[in-house]
């Protein structure tokens, strides 16, 4: 076959310009330093190389939020250094208020209004545009100072959690601290009104209270994702628990294919699914009852497989108050002389003062009258007691080997085992009703011989009058002294509730513009766990702040690693790259020498 000089033209040419865009393309790989400018130039390595792109972005990101934490760390420790400060002035206030003259008292009450000032002032702090104590409503001043120096906390409930911010794929990480934790700790308090003409002292097991499970709060709905869905009813044994041992009770009745865990910071529950498959909660039902008590709304919710359901609302905010409607002596049940109400709603149950005296103040019946020895129950006889009879009776019913004594102090009954052997007493059985009112935890103590058991707070009726733990009291009591002037007057009231670092400065004041040395005293022990409260915090803030320093340098390292294999898969070598394009461009240059004299050649000698 004859190959016409007009086609070697044409192929001479589409060769000089193959030439030419092999030179452009290195020219542009000279100018961007890159192997891999489009997708043609390698599919695979310029996919590659985008997803690079994408992680360095994110890791930017997640830079930027804790670049951002860093700062909000170093305003809360600003802010909790503050806290600490003022509470410390205020504790040496209280400190010396014994001592000082009316000109003194009448200044220091001047510095505590400047205290709760400041205090508003710190809590209301900004950053940008955002309150840094606001939670999740971070968009107003969660904190507002009434008239009257008491201070309201504006934030909801479902908004007053720390935001959360992404600090790696899938992981989050607390984004400061909010306002409730800040003022308001978890632990609860008990104090009188300052107005109270009672100056006696009051008791309470704050650290005790309970979640108690019955008929009437124990069951829990989930539905499946099966074909057709499954519906199922879960229902918790009966007890008393702490947040704790109600998480594993929950996980027990669930399965293994469940985590549940209990936040003590926030009180809240919260129940991970390990299925493989999407879970419904059916909060909505008529037969969860256990919702409420769980902090769950009645809003069903969908949990996909390794998602967690936390509870929307605090488990423990309940607050106890005890009016006195008739006054008397503190002694004896003060049945139709007190009322009783939870979270401001007022009901009249007969609040009681325990058995710290000489009056029958304990009720012995067939609700709390039963002890575990062993697996021996134990019954004692019904009837009214005070602690030192009740201790009598233990011992006459435990026998030869025991002996039982209740300290008035303390207010709790020592039991101790000389039986020579090993003892076992079964508090967290079921049938042993009378641990609550002899002041023991739902926990099995094992007695060797010549040791002793002690009740592990006080002893007595509860708040409501019961003597068992129940939904009501949650395990609370209030026990007053029962000295011989320590009388009850109308209208004395009492609190138990969550320490508040507002309301206790509150009542500080009062305390010094009502010149009671009795009230300013007894705010030094809620003060002291206040400066807790702030150091705690403050831990938690340094931690953070420990946390977001470590991750900002460990993001560091990670975008230097994926620079570099991303450098590896796209950069070029400029040195070959040189000499390529040098070769190239004396290629191009001679073909286009040789095809201008092509050109020059007349173009009859190409129609032969």
């Amino acid at each position: 076959m004859r190959v016409s000089d007009s086609l070697r033209y044409r192929l001479f040419q589409m060769n000089v310009s193959k030439v030419g865009k092999q030179l452009d393309d290195i020219q542009k790989k000279i100018s961007t330093q890159r192997n891999i400018n489009a997708p043609s130039d390698d599919p695979i390595k310029y996919a590659t190389s985008i997803q690079y792109d994408a992680e360095l972005k994110l890791g930017t990101q997640y830079n930027n939020n804790l670049q951002r934490l860093s700062t909000l760390v170093s305003m809360y420790d600003m802010s909790f250094s503050s806290i600490g400060s003022q509470l410390n002035n205020a504790m040496q206030m209280a400190t010396n208020f014994d001592s000082m003259g009316s000109d003194l008292r009448q200044s220091a009450i001047q510095e505590i209004n400047g205290i709760i000032e400041q205090l508003v002032t710190v809590g209301n702090t900004k950053l940008g545009n955002a309150y840094i104590f606001g939670g999740k409503e971070a968009d107003t001043p969660p904190f507002q100072m009434n008239n009257d120096y008491s201070v309201t906390f504006t934030v909801g409930q479902q908004g007053e959690d720390a935001t959360k911010i992404y600090v790696d794929k899938a992981q989050t990480g607390q984004y400061g601290i909010s306002g409730r934790a800040a003022f308001y700790d978890t632990s609860k308090v008990a104090f009188g009104n300052v107005a109270n003409a009672y100056t006696g002292d009051i008791y309470s097991n704050t650290d005790s209270f309970a979640y108690v499970i019955d008929t009437s709060n124990n069951t829990m709905v989930y539905t499946n994702s099966a074909v057709p869905p499954v519906t199922s009813t879960r229902t918790l044994t009966s007890g008393v628990y702490t947040g704790g041992s109600l998480a594993k009770e929950i996980q027990n009745q669930l399965g293994a294919n469940y985590s549940v865990a209990f936040d003590s910071t926030t009180r809240k529950f919260s129940v991970t699914n390990n299925t493989g498959a999407a879970v419904t909660f059916n909060w909505s039902n008529a037969g969860a009852t256990a919702a409420s008590v769980l902090g769950f709304d009645t809003i069903d919710s969908v949990v996909a497989t390794g998602a967690t359901e936390k509870s929307d609302l605090d488990t423990g905010r309940k607050a106890f108050l005890a009016q006195v409607t008739t006054g008397g002596s503190t002694t004896g049940a003060l049945v139709n002389r007190a009322r009783y109400s939870i979270d401001g709603g007022i009901t009249s149950i007969p609040v009681n003062t325990g058995g710290v005296d000489t009056t029958a103040d304990i009720t012995i019946d067939a609700t709390n009258n039963t002890l575990f020895r062993n697996s021996t129950a134990i019954t004692l006889t019904n009837g009214s007691y005070t602690g030192a009879t009740l201790a009598t009776e233990i011992q006459g019913r435990l026998g030869t080997g025991y002996s039982v004594a209740f300290d008035s102090t303390t207010r709790k009954f020592n039991i101790t085992n000389n039986t020579g052997a090993v003892v076992n007493f079964k508090w967290s059985n079921t049938g042993a009703t009378a641990a609550g009112v002899l002041g023991f935890d739902n926990v099995d103590s094992a007695l060797s011989n010549g040791t002793n058991d002690v009740s592990d707070f006080d002893a007595g009726m509860f708040i409501d009058g019961a003597g068992v733990a129940n939904t009501t009291n949650n395990r609370i009591k209030l026990l007053f002294s029962t000295g011989v002037t320590d009388n009850l007057n109308a209208n004395d009231t009492f609190h138990v509730k969550d320490l508040s670092i507002f309301e206790l400065l509150k009542n500080l004041k009062d305390a010094f513009e009502s010149d009671k040395s009795t009230w300013v005293s007894k705010n030094l022990q809620n003060i002291d766990a206040a400066r807790e409260l702030t150091t705690k915090n403050n831990g938690v803030i340094a931690f953070q702040g420990t946390l977001a320093q470590t991750m900002i340098e460990n993001n560091k390292t990670k975008e230097g690693k994926i620079q570099t294999m991303q450098g590896d898969l796209v950069n070029a070598n400029m040195s070959e790259l040189a000499t390529e394009f040098s070769s190239l461009l004396n290629t191009y240059q001679a073909l286009l020498s040789t095809l201008a004299r092509m050109q020059a050649i007349s173009i009859l000698n190409y129609l032969k």
